[in-house]
């Protein structure tokens, strides 16, 4: 079928004319089928734009895997090569731990490189007793070399006149200090009187008795009452008397027994 483009009416193919209009068909034929010039001139429209963009899936990332840490270095000891800048020692293949009885045997324990033992361990009763009597040996052989000092004679002091009567003071070690207790002074006497001293006659620093090779001194540390030896001049001050088991000392108004015991 032929359409013309004047009216719209449909012809048969092959008619010129139209049957309803008389348009001329061969002429309506080639004003509705143009030859673009494009087509002649041999260059054609830019092609269309494209909207569709194409999607990269990136691919997955790999995981981080840490290094392995270093090997611990020991100052001084060599592992399977030479530590840089340190002095080598080498290892020993075995090392020999003896028993009770020197040389190995039934006793000894014996150390692989790689740290497990070699052989039947140490009883840890038998040990104990090997380490006691190897203590007890080293300090017989220091004190056959530094012997020790004998103990001095102990002796004591009894209160008989002058405060409560029987009280014993224990005379220790190389100085005792006879006097009255003043802690704002910082004097703390070994024979403290001042309870035994009502109207403070004793000085607070009076007298000390001194061991000096076996031997009791006593000295007046210049006391405002003196020290008197069984009844007796008065000491002078500073000067060292010999003191003898059952010696009376007098010390302000206090009557005193020395005894040695």
């Amino acid at each position: 079928m032929i359409r013309c483009y004047q009216c719209g009416t449909e012809n048969l193919d092959g008619s010129e004319y139209c049957d309803e209009c008389g348009k001329r068909l061969t002429s309506a034929r080639n004003q509705l089928t143009p030859v673009p010039s494009e087509l002649t001139s041999g260059t054609g429209p830019p092609p269309p734009p494209k909207f569709i963009s194409e999607t990269v899936i990136p691919k997955p990332a790999t995981p981080y895997t840490p290094p392995p840490p270093p090997p611990p270095v020991y100052p001084g000891i060599r592992i399977g090569g030479q530590s840089p800048g340190r002095p080598e020692m080498q290892l020993p293949e075995q090392v020999a731990m003896p028993g009770p009885h020197q040389g190995g045997g039934a006793g000894s324990l014996t150390l692989q490189p790689n740290g497990q033992p070699n052989g039947q361990p140490t009883d840890a009763r038998q040990t104990i007793s090997d380490l006691t009597e190897s203590i007890g040996q080293m300090a017989g052989s220091r004190r056959a070399v530094n012997p020790e000092p004998e103990a001095g004679p102990q002796a004591v002091l009894v209160i008989l006149r002058g405060g409560k009567l029987g009280k014993e003071f224990a005379i220790g070690g190389s100085e005792s200090l006879i006097g009255r207790w003043d802690a704002d002074s910082g004097i703390f006497p070994d024979v403290d009187l001042d309870q035994d001293d009502p109207e403070a006659k004793i000085s607070r620093r009076h007298a000390r008795i001194l061991l000096v090779n076996n031997q009791y001194l006593i000295e007046d540390l210049g006391s405002t009452n003196g020290t008197f030896i069984n009844r007796g001049p008065r000491l002078t001050p500073g000067s060292r008397q010999p003191l003898n088991s059952g010696d009376e000392i007098i010390v302000g108004k206090t009557f005193l027994k020395f005894t040695v015991n």
